[in-house]
């Protein structure tokens, strides 16, 4: 045996001392797996507790949701069936108002279903939401080949004549316009749209379509710099209609096209679309033409509405018969529409066109006349009307004298104004002094009893006036 030195036994000694008793390290191994059995054994109970309360919820809503589709399509059957007292039933309201409003609109469905065949109440329910006791549903109804959304209220009742808090039943009631969703923004390049979640296609198709119309009109008219348009889409039945808000010229009011009805495929419908559309254009040519005001009755009130119904159409994709403006655009490009309106004076003639088309003459072939002349055929009896000889005769070529008695004639004869409309505009001979001459197929009358007058327009001093 050799010789252990002294820090040797100790070294031996305190390795044997940190040794652990494996008994005591086994049963600390098997608390630790009895904890953590606890642990998912309470998790699962917790998940399960939850999933059954989730069930039961889910349950619970899919069964209110099915009370209040049966509720809805009950009301719709009373509609369909002109069934009164099951509808009245169905409503409920302290507003003696309103009751009376959903009375008036029974017998409008009753009315419609009787003078519109193909006039359908579907029953069709195209979403339901539930919050709590209230609930809101869109429902379809085609009218004229074309699906509409309506949107309606309900209310979970409870019954006042049992003590024991039974539940009467969904009601419908006036609209909830705090019940129309969150708050949201359509953020464009041009135009901001600020809505609640219940019109998020609406506030997409009208955001979309102002960032384009702002674009192309800009494009068009070089319009100064402008901030951005501001859209506020409001579930307020209290205002009138869309329009530009009084206290900030680029903010429009909109509201909600489904407060009443709208289409189902298309809410921002075409009618919608000219209605924007017309705004912006009103207010790019009152921009750019500085918020020029024309003298009633010359040519520059007709170029700067022409300008504007041009703007409409180009926007809305509709025809608003702007076809001077639109034969300018076609032939010299859009950038003369701009040029035009900057140019544009209060007492500014026709004459303004050969300016800003470098002096070509105004009966060039291609610029097509026919919305100018059905302004001044309905000038012409609104001046009569008004008794205003002066600028009755101011429209007339009277050099010779020939004219005057069948004018002055004219002038004495005040029938109530007729829409008059110039069909046809087309080159005549030249008149004995070399003037050049259009002789414009006026139609005349109301719809059913319309009669055709052929008029002639000399050009004298770049101006038309009449020579017939």
């Amino acid at each position: 045996m050799g010789i252990r030195l002294d820090w040797e036994i100790e070294a031996d000694q305190r390795s044997y001392g940190a040794v652990e008793d494996p008994v005591l390290r086994r049963a600390r191994r098997a608390a630790r797996v009895r904890l953590f059995a606890i642990l998912v054994v309470l998790a699962l109970m917790g998940s399960g507790l939850i999933a059954a309360l989730l069930l039961r919820w889910t349950d619970l809503n899919r069964r209110e949701e099915r009370f209040l589709r049966d509720t809805v399509e009950t009301e719709i059957v009373a509609l369909r069936t002109g069934n009164r007292i099951v509808f009245d039933d169905l409503q409920r309201s302290d507003d003696q108002a309103w009751l009376d409003s959903q009375a008036a609109l029974f017998d409008e469905y009753q009315a419609l279903l009787q003078a519109d065949s193909s006039a359908q109440l579907t029953g069709n329910i195209l979403d339901v939401t539930i919050d709590g006791q209230r609930g809101r549903v869109a429902v379809e109804e085609i009218i004229g080949g074309v699906s509409y959304t309506r949107v309606w209220f309900y209310f979970r009742y409870p019954d006042d004549a049992n003590q024991d808090d039974q539940i009467d039943g969904w009601r419908h009631v006036p609209p909830d316009y705090e019940f129309w969703g969150a708050p949201r923004v359509f953020d464009g390049d041009r135009v901001t749209v600020n809505y609640r979640a219940l019109d998020a296609d609406v506030a997409q198709a009208v955001g979309e379509a102002l960032n384009a119309w702002v674009t192309q009109g800009c494009a068009a008219l070089e319009c100064p710099a402008f901030p951005d348009v501001i859209v506020n889409i409001l579930p307020d039945d209290g205002i009138p209609g869309i329009d530009w808000l009084e206290a900030d010229p680029w903010q429009i009011v909109f509201p909600s096209p489904y407060i009443r009805r709208a289409r189902t495929d298309q809410p921002f419908s075409p009618e919608l679309r000219a209605q924007v559309a017309a705004l912006l254009a009103e207010r790019l040519v009152s921009l750019v033409t500085n918020n020029l005001v024309p003298v009633s009755g010359t040519d520059a009130h007709f170029l700067r509405d022409a300008a504007a119904r041009w703007l409409i159409g180009q926007f809305a994709r509709i025809n608003t018969g702007a076809y001077l403006i639109d034969s300018l655009a076609s032939t010299y490009g859009e950038a003369v529409i701009g040029q035009m309106l900057r140019a544009l004076q209060p007492d500014s003639s026709v004459a303004l066109i050969s300016q800003v088309t470098g002096g070509a003459p105004l009966n060039q072939p291609g610029l097509d006349w026919r919305d100018y002349f059905t302004w001044r055929q309905t000038l012409e009896l609104e001046l009569i009307a008004a008794q205003d000889y002066a600028g009755f005769m101011a429209i007339y070529d009277l050099r010779d004298g020939t004219l005057q008695p069948i004018v002055d004639e004219r002038f004495s004869v005040t029938n109530p104004i007729e829409p008059r409309q110039a069909v046809l505009v087309q080159p005549g001979e030249a008149a004995a002094d070399g003037s050049p001459q259009v002789l414009v197929t006026v139609q005349a009358g109301a719809e059913g009893s319309t009669r055709q007058e052929l008029v002639v327009y000399r050009l004298v001093n770049n101006l038309w006036l009449r020579a017939s």
